[in-house]
């Protein structure tokens, strides 16, 4: 059972580790970010800069409440000073709101990670890796109905965080739910039939260079590993087969979705 307990317990040894991802997953919508969030204005060592990345700036307030009693609804680039020594950003996943956060962060989290598909989840992560060096970031769902497949790149330590034990009827409504509604696309366009029967998380676009001559949908030789770790990667480590004539790819920075 994915209990509170054993969910303390892996978001505590995470804040503790070297790791540097974590994926909070599990049936507890509006329980599992303020869970992560008060361990870390609690156990994380101070003093440490924290950034909240919403989903939408509205958000942020309801988000944040049932963590802190804030004074007035927060902004993003103005901090919030938590007692024991933290310090609080708040943004968007727009990025047009980052432009006002820290450069340096301990601890960056980002909820509900449902808004984000691969491109904008991997233009999000990357900005808190590399633009913020954030020493830990968690990413956190709110619903589990999508793909969350984007984040597998980054490697991440996993939480599942259930309403199982506290609220059984809840939980089994979220499973029902989740086991009637289908899971959402990964790609949004809709894919011509030559693709249609591959599963989405192998397929990538590429310039053919056989016999087509144009844009075409190519099999992946593994699952989609994001576009950051994809462009990446040395030149041979993925190769992707055009679905209409065969031609194999392996210039991967050229590849899209």
């Amino acid at each position: 059972m994915n209990t509170r307990k054993k969910a303390v317990e892996e978001i505590l040894s995470f804040i503790q580790s070297k790791e540097r991802f974590l994926l909070l997953t599990g049936t507890y919508q509006n329980e599992k970010h303020v869970l992560a969030l008060s361990l870390v204005l609690s156990k994380y060592p101070a003093p440490a800069t924290v950034l909240f990345r919403a989903n939408h700036l509205r958000n942020i307030e309801d988000f944040l409440s049932p963590v802190l009693k804030l004074i007035k609804g927060p902004k993003s680039g103005v901090p919030i000073n938590v007692h024991g020594g933290y310090t609080l950003y708040a943004d968007t996943i727009n990025p047009r709101s980052w432009d006002s956060s820290p450069r340096n962060l301990d601890v960056a989290m980002v909820y509900p990670i449902d808004s984000l598909d691969y491109e904008a989840g991997d233009d999000c992560v990357q900005d808190l890796a590399r633009a913020r060096n954030a020493r830990k970031i968690f990413l956190v769902s709110w619903t589990d109905d999508i793909d969350f497949g984007w984040t597998n790149q980054f490697n991440p330590v996993r939480v599942i965080f259930d309403a199982e034990e506290e609220n059984p009827a809840y939980h089994k409504r979220m499973i029902d739910a989740l086991a009637s509604s289908p899971r959402s696309r990964v790609i949004d366009e809709k894919l011509p039939s030559y693709a249609s029967s591959i599963p989405e998380e192998f397929l990538v676009k590429i310039l053919c260079r056989g016999k087509c001559h144009t844009a075409r949908w190519a099999r992946l030789n593994g699952p989609y590993p994001g576009r950051s770790a994809l462009r990446s990667a040395s030149m041979g480590t993925y190769r992707a087969t055009c679905l209409v004539c065969g031609y194999e790819a392996t210039d991967n920075y050229n590849w899209s979705r």
